[in-house]
């Protein structure tokens, strides 16, 4: 109603001057019809009515009413239009409101799917990596293994071929030995072998003095060792069937013999001659 009044203030004024004027009008037309004098009285009286007058004031209830029925509707309007922007405002700011709410709803829900995307992203990424660090470590375990196969593999080969060389070195050695032995046996069953033996006891000999102590049938043991050229290096009498003096008496011989005579054949010689001393 106060709003009703700001807005229409102007007319509501105009309609009470209006009623003013009018009740000014018919006071001022009683107060005449009052002061005539009275006329004489007649055998009928009456009273004249000016019907212009009443039409007028009739028709200005009429328009007065009219138009207050016409503000009053006005006002019914404006109120019924403030009621519905009023409702329309609320149903816009509810509306406004749950638009908000689902907004701040939906970045909550995306935030939340983000992070768990971004979680399962991590975890994914963390077990690729293990996977990744797993898959290296067994391949490095299998790499470490061939290669320590191989090694053990190629030293077992090296060994095995090892063995087998020093099987056959030992095999050649022994063969060549054999041969070697059965050579010098050969040789010293050969006759320039004992004559070579033969040179060498005769040299001795020729330098042997014979001590008084001697025996008839003297039997000494002889170690010699020689250079390649026959010089005696050391001599040494062995077991002997005499004394000190004869054995002695030998090794004197064999160093006044030195250098011994050497073989023809080169294979005949003997770094140590072990000689069975019998003087004839």
């Amino acid at each position: 109603m106060p709003e009703f009044l700001r807005k229409h203030w102007a007319y509501l004024i105009g309609a009470v001057l209006l009623h003013v004027l009018f009740v000014g009008v018919f006071g001022l037309t009683m107060l005449k019809f009052a002061h005539k004098p009275q006329p004489a009285p007649l055998a009928i009286q009456a009273v004249v009515v000016d019907r212009s007058v009443l039409d007028r004031a009739q028709r200005k209830q009429q328009r007065d009413a009219a138009r207050e029925r016409e503000q009053q509707r006005q006002q019914q309007e404006a109120e019924q239009r403030k009621q519905q922007e009023r409702r329309e405002a609320e149903q816009k700011a509810e509306q406004q409101r749950q638009q908000e709410q689902k907004q701040r709803e939906d970045q909550q829900r995306r935030l939340v799917e983000e992070q768990q995307a971004r979680e399962k992203q991590e975890a994914e990424r963390k077990a690729q990596a293990e996977a990744d660090r797993q898959r290296k470590a067994d391949e490095e375990r299998k790499r470490v293994a061939d290669i320590e196969r191989k090694q053990k593999e190629e030293a077992e080969r090296r060994k095995a071929a090892e063995d087998a060389r020093a099987q056959k070195q030992r095999q050649d050695d022994l063969r060549r030995q054999m041969e070697s032995e059965e050579g010098e046996n050969e040789l010293r069953q050969s006759d320039a072998y004992a004559a070579y033996r033969l040179m060498v006891m005769r040299a001795i000999e020729r330098q042997w003095n014979k001590p008084p102590s001697a025996r008839a049938g003297v039997v000494c043991t002889v170690n010699i060792t020689q250079a390649p050229t026959g010089t005696v290096l050391s001599v040494q009498a062995g077991e002997c069937n005499g004394d000190e003096a004869l054995r002695q008496s030998i090794e004197v011989a064999v160093k006044r013999a030195s250098p011994l005579p050497t073989p023809e054949d080169p294979r005949l010689f003997e770094r140590i001659v072990v000689l069975n001393f019998k003087p004839e």
